[in-house]
């Protein structure tokens, strides 16, 4: 059998983590764009900017070009991840490793008992970057999506 070239990790790309701000969100919305067929409006990140639970961070590439992003809530007891997306061209990098390491991180440091999401049922690629956390399917949203695709609703326990 062929080895895949999508199957093979590429150098790690050096970012740093940062919070996201206004002036970041027409770049945010490329990246949205350029990764989901029905990607959320500039409304529902400028939402995120302010509102008191969220965390809305972006990954910076070397050059300063964000290179992805990661939003999530902290619910008392409960992280929930909302939208987490690399650019195209640089995934495979670590960058998605990158903010989820961070999500989790500060789940453990605000004693979160577990960290849910929402995935496409079809995005294998993501899912399996989530197994490696320890997630697990635990149910199906039956279009959850704008366009009708069920989402499979995941869940770790960071806290015994």
């Amino acid at each position: 059998m062929a080895e895949r070239n999508d199957d093979r990790r590429l150098a790690p790309l050096k970012v740093t983590l940062e919070r996201a701000r206004g002036a970041d969100v027409p770049e945010v919305l490329a990246v949205e764009r350029a990764c989901f067929p029905d990607p959320w409006d500039r409304l529902a990140f400028e939402r995120e900017l302010v509102n008191t639970f969220s965390r809305f961070l972006i990954a910076r590439d070397p050059e300063g070009r964000i290179a992805g992003y990661i939003i999530y809530w902290i619910a008392g007891p409960e992280f929930h991840v909302l939208n987490v997306a690399v650019r195209p061209d640089l995934r495979r990098r670590g960058v998605a490793r990158l903010l989820m390491n961070r999500c989790l991180s500060d789940a453990i440091a605000e004693h979160a008992e577990f960290v849910a999401l929402e995935v496409r049922a079809s995005n294998t690629p993501a899912k399996a970057l989530y197994r490696t956390y320890g997630f697990l399917i635990i149910g199906t949203r039956p279009k959850y999506y704008r366009n009708g695709e069920d989402a499979d609703v995941m869940l770790l326990h960071v806290r015994s």
